[in-house]
Protein backbone atom coordinates (compact mmCIF):
# COMPACT_ATOMS: atom_id res chain seq x y z
CA UNK A 1 0.00 0.00 0.00
CA UNK A 2 1.36 3.38 -0.98
CA UNK A 3 2.25 5.50 2.06
CA UNK A 4 0.02 8.49 2.73
CA UNK A 5 -0.27 11.00 5.56
CA UNK A 6 -3.46 9.21 6.64
CA UNK A 7 -1.60 5.87 6.79
CA UNK A 8 1.12 7.50 8.89
CA UNK A 9 -1.42 8.85 11.38
CA UNK A 10 -3.04 5.42 11.64
CA UNK A 11 0.24 4.02 12.99
CA UNK A 12 -0.17 5.87 16.29
CA UNK A 13 -3.17 4.63 18.33
CA UNK A 14 -3.85 7.99 19.97
CA UNK A 15 -3.60 9.83 16.69
CA UNK A 16 -5.78 7.26 14.94
CA UNK A 17 -8.60 7.90 17.41
CA UNK A 18 -8.07 11.67 17.20
CA UNK A 19 -8.20 11.59 13.39
CA UNK A 20 -11.41 9.54 13.31
CA UNK A 21 -13.11 11.80 15.86
CA UNK A 22 -12.10 14.82 13.79
CA UNK A 23 -13.60 13.33 10.61
CA UNK A 24 -16.87 12.48 12.40
CA UNK A 25 -17.16 16.04 13.71
CA UNK A 26 -16.74 17.33 10.17
CA UNK A 27 -19.48 15.03 8.88
CA UNK A 28 -17.35 12.69 6.78
CA UNK A 29 -18.88 9.28 6.17
CA UNK A 30 -17.72 6.50 8.43
CA UNK A 31 -17.33 2.82 7.52
CA UNK A 32 -20.55 1.19 6.27
CA UNK A 33 -22.59 -0.86 8.72
CA UNK A 34 -22.88 -4.59 7.96
CA UNK A 35 -25.92 -5.48 5.89
CA UNK A 36 -28.74 -7.13 7.85
CA UNK A 37 -31.71 -8.99 6.43
CA UNK A 38 -34.89 -7.12 7.24
CA UNK A 39 -38.55 -7.71 6.57
CA UNK A 40 -40.20 -5.26 4.16
CA UNK A 41 -41.57 -2.21 5.92
CA UNK A 42 -44.56 -0.14 4.92
CA UNK A 43 -43.86 3.03 2.99
CA UNK A 44 -42.77 5.85 5.24
CA UNK A 45 -42.06 9.52 4.92
CA UNK A 46 -38.71 10.33 3.25
CA UNK A 47 -35.84 10.81 5.71
CA UNK A 48 -34.88 14.36 6.64
CA UNK A 49 -31.99 15.91 4.69
CA UNK A 50 -28.54 15.39 6.23
CA UNK A 51 -27.30 18.03 8.59
CA UNK A 52 -24.74 20.42 7.10
CA UNK A 53 -21.12 19.55 7.82
CA UNK A 54 -19.76 21.24 10.91
CA UNK A 55 -17.34 24.11 10.55
CA UNK A 56 -14.89 24.05 13.42
CA UNK A 57 -12.85 26.94 14.62
CA UNK A 58 -9.59 27.34 12.69
CA UNK A 59 -6.44 26.19 14.50
CA UNK A 60 -4.27 28.57 16.51
CA UNK A 61 -1.78 30.19 14.06
CA UNK A 62 0.97 29.87 16.69
CA UNK A 63 0.40 26.12 16.87
CA UNK A 64 0.36 25.82 13.08
CA UNK A 65 3.67 27.70 12.87
CA UNK A 66 5.19 25.50 15.58
CA UNK A 67 4.07 22.38 13.72
CA UNK A 68 5.65 23.70 10.51
CA UNK A 69 8.96 24.00 12.41
CA UNK A 70 8.66 20.34 13.37
CA UNK A 71 7.72 19.18 9.87
CA UNK A 72 10.03 21.19 7.63
CA UNK A 73 12.67 22.70 9.92
CA UNK A 74 12.80 25.82 12.06
CA UNK A 75 11.53 28.84 10.14
CA UNK A 76 10.45 26.89 7.06
CA UNK A 77 6.86 26.81 5.82
CA UNK A 78 7.40 24.54 2.82
CA UNK A 79 8.81 21.00 2.51
CA UNK A 80 12.45 20.47 1.65
CA UNK A 81 14.00 22.83 4.20
CA UNK A 82 17.31 24.52 3.48
CA UNK A 83 18.20 22.15 0.64
CA UNK A 84 15.12 23.12 -1.38
CA UNK A 85 15.47 26.83 -0.58
CA UNK A 86 19.05 26.81 -1.82
CA UNK A 87 18.10 24.74 -4.87
CA UNK A 88 15.69 27.51 -5.90
CA UNK A 89 18.09 30.32 -5.01
CA UNK A 90 20.89 28.70 -7.03
CA UNK A 91 18.92 29.55 -10.17
CA UNK A 92 19.69 33.23 -9.48
CA UNK A 93 23.10 34.95 -9.88
CA UNK A 94 23.34 35.90 -6.19
CA UNK A 95 26.48 37.23 -4.53
CA UNK A 96 27.47 39.53 -1.63
CA UNK A 97 26.95 42.40 -4.08
CA UNK A 98 23.28 41.60 -4.82
CA UNK A 99 19.99 42.10 -3.01
CA UNK A 100 17.28 39.44 -3.04
CA UNK A 101 13.62 40.28 -2.44
CA UNK A 102 12.03 37.22 -0.82
CA UNK A 103 8.26 37.01 -0.40
CA UNK A 104 5.75 34.27 0.29
CA UNK A 105 5.78 31.13 2.44
CA UNK A 106 8.75 31.59 4.74
CA UNK A 107 9.22 32.35 8.42
CA UNK A 108 12.94 33.02 8.22
CA UNK A 109 14.26 29.58 7.37
CA UNK A 110 14.70 30.10 3.62
CA UNK A 111 15.93 33.68 4.06
CA UNK A 112 18.55 32.58 6.60
CA UNK A 113 19.73 29.64 4.48
CA UNK A 114 20.12 31.76 1.35
CA UNK A 115 21.85 34.67 3.09
CA UNK A 116 24.27 32.31 4.83
CA UNK A 117 25.03 30.20 1.76
CA UNK A 118 25.12 32.80 -1.00
CA UNK A 119 26.09 35.89 0.99
CA UNK A 120 23.40 38.01 -0.69
CA UNK A 121 21.55 40.77 1.10
CA UNK A 122 18.06 39.39 1.70
CA UNK A 123 15.07 41.71 1.96
CA UNK A 124 12.36 39.41 3.33
CA UNK A 125 8.77 40.66 3.23
CA UNK A 126 5.73 38.96 4.75
CA UNK A 127 2.01 39.66 4.43
CA UNK A 128 1.34 37.88 7.76
CA UNK A 129 2.26 39.78 10.92
CA UNK A 130 2.78 36.66 13.07
CA UNK A 131 5.13 35.12 10.52
CA UNK A 132 6.95 38.44 10.09
CA UNK A 133 7.64 38.46 13.85
CA UNK A 134 8.90 34.87 13.78
CA UNK A 135 11.03 35.73 10.75
CA UNK A 136 12.59 38.73 12.53
CA UNK A 137 13.65 36.51 15.46
CA UNK A 138 15.10 33.89 13.13
CA UNK A 139 17.09 36.45 11.11
CA UNK A 140 18.35 38.56 14.04
CA UNK A 141 21.80 36.85 14.13
CA UNK A 142 22.41 37.95 10.51
CA UNK A 143 22.20 41.64 11.42
CA UNK A 144 21.76 43.93 8.43
CA UNK A 145 22.46 41.11 5.99
CA UNK A 146 18.76 40.13 6.24
CA UNK A 147 15.90 42.54 6.91
CA UNK A 148 12.19 41.94 7.49
CA UNK A 149 9.24 44.09 6.46
CA UNK A 150 5.54 43.56 5.82
CA UNK A 151 3.46 44.06 2.70
CA UNK A 152 -0.28 44.33 2.13
CA UNK A 153 -1.83 41.58 0.01
CA UNK A 154 -4.70 43.95 -0.87
CA UNK A 155 -2.37 46.68 -2.13
CA UNK A 156 1.09 45.19 -2.67
CA UNK A 157 3.97 47.62 -2.89
CA UNK A 158 7.75 47.09 -2.89
CA UNK A 159 10.55 49.62 -3.19
CA UNK A 160 10.89 50.54 -6.85
CA UNK A 161 13.92 49.37 -8.87
CA UNK A 162 15.84 48.53 -5.73
CA UNK A 163 16.38 44.75 -5.79
CA UNK A 164 18.58 42.80 -8.16
CA UNK A 165 16.54 39.58 -8.01
CA UNK A 166 13.44 38.09 -6.37
CA UNK A 167 12.22 34.74 -5.04
CA UNK A 168 8.47 34.22 -4.55
CA UNK A 169 7.47 31.10 -2.58
CA UNK A 170 3.74 30.41 -3.06
CA UNK A 171 3.12 34.12 -2.65
CA UNK A 172 -0.17 34.04 -4.61
CA UNK A 173 -2.21 32.39 -1.86
CA UNK A 174 -3.93 35.62 -0.83
CA UNK A 175 -3.00 37.87 -3.75
CA UNK A 176 -3.86 37.09 -7.40
CA UNK A 177 -1.13 37.25 -10.01
CA UNK A 178 -2.55 40.29 -11.77
CA UNK A 179 -2.32 42.27 -8.51
CA UNK A 180 1.05 41.02 -7.25
CA UNK A 181 3.23 40.70 -10.35
CA UNK A 182 3.25 44.34 -11.58
CA UNK A 183 4.62 45.78 -8.27
CA UNK A 184 6.98 42.80 -8.00
CA UNK A 185 8.35 43.58 -11.47
CA UNK A 186 8.62 47.26 -10.58
CA UNK A 187 10.76 46.34 -7.55
CA UNK A 188 13.49 44.80 -9.74
CA UNK A 189 16.26 46.55 -11.58
CA UNK A 190 16.21 46.12 -15.39
CA UNK A 191 17.54 42.68 -16.16
CA UNK A 192 16.62 41.42 -12.71
CA UNK A 193 15.61 37.79 -12.42
CA UNK A 194 12.66 36.17 -10.67
CA UNK A 195 12.16 32.60 -9.49
CA UNK A 196 8.47 31.99 -8.88
CA UNK A 197 7.27 28.82 -7.14
CA UNK A 198 3.52 28.38 -7.00
CA UNK A 199 0.55 26.08 -7.38
CA UNK A 200 -1.63 26.19 -10.47
CA UNK A 201 -5.08 24.74 -10.96
CA UNK A 202 -6.82 22.75 -13.63
CA UNK A 203 -10.05 24.12 -15.04
CA UNK A 204 -11.22 20.52 -15.61
CA UNK A 205 -11.11 19.49 -11.94
CA UNK A 206 -14.22 17.36 -12.50
CA UNK A 207 -14.87 14.85 -9.72
CA UNK A 208 -12.24 16.47 -7.52
CA UNK A 209 -14.33 19.62 -7.11
CA UNK A 210 -15.41 18.85 -3.52
CA UNK A 211 -11.87 18.00 -2.42
CA UNK A 212 -10.55 21.13 -4.12
CA UNK A 213 -13.16 23.27 -2.35
CA UNK A 214 -12.25 21.78 1.03
CA UNK A 215 -8.52 22.26 0.41
CA UNK A 216 -9.12 25.86 -0.69
CA UNK A 217 -10.96 26.47 2.59
CA UNK A 218 -8.15 24.93 4.66
CA UNK A 219 -5.58 27.04 2.79
CA UNK A 220 -7.45 30.23 3.64
CA UNK A 221 -7.80 31.07 -0.04
CA UNK A 222 -10.69 32.99 -1.53
CA UNK A 223 -10.42 30.97 -4.77
CA UNK A 224 -8.52 27.93 -6.03
CA UNK A 225 -5.18 28.54 -7.80
CA UNK A 226 -5.37 29.94 -11.31
CA UNK A 227 -4.44 27.84 -14.37
CA UNK A 228 -0.83 27.98 -15.54
CA UNK A 229 -1.78 29.83 -18.72
CA UNK A 230 -3.44 32.62 -16.72
CA UNK A 231 -0.41 33.01 -14.46
CA UNK A 232 2.02 33.04 -17.38
CA UNK A 233 -0.06 35.66 -19.18
CA UNK A 234 0.13 37.82 -16.04
CA UNK A 235 3.92 37.38 -15.91
CA UNK A 236 4.30 38.52 -19.51
CA UNK A 237 1.92 41.43 -18.99
CA UNK A 238 4.03 42.55 -16.00
CA UNK A 239 7.11 42.72 -18.22
CA UNK A 240 8.82 39.40 -17.58
CA UNK A 241 10.42 37.13 -20.14
CA UNK A 242 9.69 33.50 -19.28
CA UNK A 243 12.88 31.47 -19.56
CA UNK A 244 12.15 28.11 -17.91
CA UNK A 245 9.13 26.33 -16.48
CA UNK A 246 9.53 23.15 -14.41
CA UNK A 247 7.02 20.87 -12.72
CA UNK A 248 8.48 20.16 -9.26
CA UNK A 249 5.47 18.25 -7.91
CA UNK A 250 7.18 14.86 -7.55
CA UNK A 251 10.06 16.27 -5.49
CA UNK A 252 7.60 18.31 -3.42
CA UNK A 253 5.37 15.33 -2.59
CA UNK A 254 8.40 13.24 -1.59
CA UNK A 255 9.50 16.01 0.78
CA UNK A 256 5.97 16.22 2.24
CA UNK A 257 6.00 12.52 3.07
CA UNK A 258 9.50 12.72 4.53
CA UNK A 259 8.46 15.54 6.88
CA UNK A 260 5.31 13.82 8.08
CA UNK A 261 7.11 10.48 8.48
CA UNK A 262 9.68 12.10 10.76
CA UNK A 263 6.98 13.80 12.83
CA UNK A 264 4.85 10.67 13.25
CA UNK A 265 7.89 8.58 14.17
CA UNK A 266 8.77 11.13 16.85
CA UNK A 267 5.24 10.84 18.26
CA UNK A 268 5.39 7.04 18.15
CA UNK A 269 8.54 7.14 20.23
CA UNK A 270 6.83 9.36 22.79
CA UNK A 271 8.55 12.59 21.85
CA UNK A 272 6.57 15.35 23.58
CA UNK A 273 3.57 13.11 24.22
CA UNK A 274 0.40 12.99 22.13
CA UNK A 275 -0.88 16.47 21.20
CA UNK A 276 -4.00 17.71 22.95
CA UNK A 277 -6.27 20.73 22.74
CA UNK A 278 -5.08 23.47 20.39
CA UNK A 279 -2.01 21.46 19.44
CA UNK A 280 -4.14 18.46 18.43
CA UNK A 281 -6.46 20.68 16.38
CA UNK A 282 -3.47 22.11 14.51
CA UNK A 283 -2.10 18.63 13.85
CA UNK A 284 -5.26 17.12 12.36
CA UNK A 285 -6.10 20.27 10.37
CA UNK A 286 -2.64 20.43 8.84
CA UNK A 287 -2.69 16.68 8.18
CA UNK A 288 -5.91 17.06 6.22
CA UNK A 289 -4.59 20.11 4.33
CA UNK A 290 -1.41 18.37 3.21
CA UNK A 291 -3.23 15.10 2.49
CA UNK A 292 -5.66 16.90 0.20
CA UNK A 293 -2.82 18.77 -1.50
CA UNK A 294 -1.12 15.49 -2.33
CA UNK A 295 -4.31 13.85 -3.58
CA UNK A 296 -5.13 16.81 -5.80
CA UNK A 297 -1.60 16.83 -7.20
CA UNK A 298 -1.76 13.10 -7.90
CA UNK A 299 -4.98 13.56 -9.91
CA UNK A 300 -3.64 16.58 -11.81
CA UNK A 301 -6.13 19.02 -10.26
CA UNK A 302 -3.16 20.90 -8.77
CA UNK A 303 0.42 21.24 -10.00
CA UNK A 304 3.41 22.89 -8.39
CA UNK A 305 5.46 24.77 -10.98
CA UNK A 306 8.68 26.74 -10.88
CA UNK A 307 9.37 29.57 -13.32
CA UNK A 308 12.59 31.41 -14.00
CA UNK A 309 11.94 34.84 -15.52
CA UNK A 310 13.88 37.95 -16.47
CA UNK A 311 12.66 41.52 -16.25
CA UNK A 312 13.78 43.38 -19.35
CA UNK A 313 13.33 46.87 -20.76
CA UNK A 314 10.89 45.45 -23.30
CA UNK A 315 7.69 43.62 -22.56
CA UNK A 316 6.95 40.18 -23.88
CA UNK A 317 8.67 36.85 -23.99
CA UNK A 318 8.00 33.21 -24.40
CA UNK A 319 8.96 29.79 -23.16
Amino acid sequence: MKATILALLERVPGLRLLWRQWRRRLGFAGPPEPTRRQEPLPAAAPPPPPRPRARLEPPDPEEVAALADQLWGEGFLLPGGAAEANRLANLLPLSPATTLLLIGADAGGAASAIASTRGAWVAAQQDNLLLAERMALKLRPLGKRATVATWDAEEPFFRHRYHHHALALEALRRCPATRLLPPLAAALKPGGQLVLLDLVGNEAAGRQGALLARWTELEGRADPPEPAATLEAALIAAGFTLNVREDVGARHCAAVMAGWTRRVETLRQGGGGLPRGARALALVTEAERWLLRQRLMQTGSLRLLRWHCTRGPERGGGL
